[in-house]
C-alpha cells in the first residue's frame, strides 16, 4: 500500500482471487440469487475493503482492526429488522464498544485518531450490510464457493472501473517486481480466495452470528502478529481497547 496505494492493491488482490476462483464456481455452477452475491462483493469487498487499507494507513492494522469488526455488533441489531430479539447484551456490548473505541481514540501523547477511527467504522458499518447479504443469496440456493467467487468478482469490476476513471480511461503501470506480485497473490489466494469462501462456508453451514464472532478473533491475531513482526507495537490501552471491542461481541452473540 505504502508504494501502490490501496486502491491498485485492491484492485490485484480481487483480481487475483477471481482468478484463482473461477474453475472451481464454474463446476458448482451459479442459481439467481447469486446476484445478491454480486451485490455484496461491491459493497464489502470494493467499498468496505477500501475503507479498511485506507484505515490501515491512517493508524495501523493493531487499530484499525478492532474497530472495523464492530460490524458484529451491527450484524446483531440488523438481525432485529427480519424479526429477531434484540436484548439487554446487545445494549451491554454497545457500551463496552463505546468504552473500547474511546481507548483506541488516542496515542500515547494523546494525539488524535479520530479520522482513522471514524473511517474504520464507516467500513464497519458496510461489511455488516454486505456480509447479511451473503446470508440471502445462500438462502437463495446460492452454492458457497459460486458465493465467494462472485462477490470477489463483482468487486474487482467495479474496484476496476474506478481505478480507470480515476486514471482518466488509462492503466498506470503499476512496476510491480516478480516479488512483490508473489507477496500479493499469496495475500489474494490466502485472504479473498480461501479465507472468504471458508467464510461464506460457515455462514452456510453455522449461520451468520456464530460466523461473525468466531471471526472476531481476528483483532487479537493482529495485534499478536504486528507485534512478533516488528511492524508496530501496540500499547498495553490498545491491547484493552481491542480485548473490550472483543468482549463486547461476545456478549452480543452468546448473552
Amino acid at each position: 500500500m505504502k508504494k501502490f496505494g490501496f486502491h491498485a492493491v485492491n484492485v490485484v488482490r480481487t483480481s487475483l482471487a477471481s482468478a484463482a476462483m473461477l474453475l472451481p464456481a464454474v463446476y458448482f455452477g451459479f442459481d439467481y440469487s447469486i446476484r445478491y452475491a454480486l451485490l455484496s462483493g461491491v459493497i464489502t469487498l470494493a467499498i468496505g475493503d477500501s475503507l479498511f487499507l485506507v484505515a490501515l494507513d491512517e493508524i495501523g492494522a493493531s487499530i484499525a482492526t478492532p474497530v472495523i469488526y464492530t460490524y458484529v455488533l451491527v450484524v446483531q441489531f440488523l438481525a432485529s429488522s427480519v424479526g429477531e430479539r434484540v436484548g439487554l447484551s446487545n445494549f451491554v456490548s454497545a457500551l463496552l464498544v463505546i468504552a473500547g473505541i474511546a481507548l483506541l481514540s488516542r496515542r500515547g501523547k494523546g494525539e488524535p485518531r479520530l479520522r482513522g477511527i471514524a473511517i474504520a467504522l464507516a467500513g464497519g458499518m458496510i461489511w455488516a450490510v454486505g456480509q447479511t447479504l451473503v446470508k440471502v443469496a445462500l438462502s437463495g440456493g446460492s452454492d458457497f464457493v459460486s458465493v465467494a467467487f462472485a462477490r470477489n468478482a463483482s468487486a474487482a469490476a467495479a474496484l476496476s472501473i474506478a481505478y480507470l476513471l480515476r486514471r482518466g480511461g488509462g492503466l498506470r503501470t503499476l512496476n510491480m517486481s516478480l516479488r512483490e506480485f508473489c507477496v500479493l497473490g499469496t495475500v489474494a489466494v490466502s485472504d479473498l480466495a480461501l479465507g472468504s469462501t471458508l467464510f461464506v462456508y460457515s455462514i452456510s453451514v453455522a449461520g451468520i452470528a456464530a460466523t461473525a464472532i468466531l471471526t472476531s478473533v481476528s483483532p487479537f491475531l493482529t495485534q499478536l502478529f504486528s507485534r512478533l513482526l516488528g511492524k508496530e507495537q501496540p500499547e498495553l490501552k490498545d491491547m484493552i481497547g481491542g480485548a473490550l471491542v472483543v468482549l463486547a461481541l461476545v456478549i452480543t452473540v452468546f448473552g
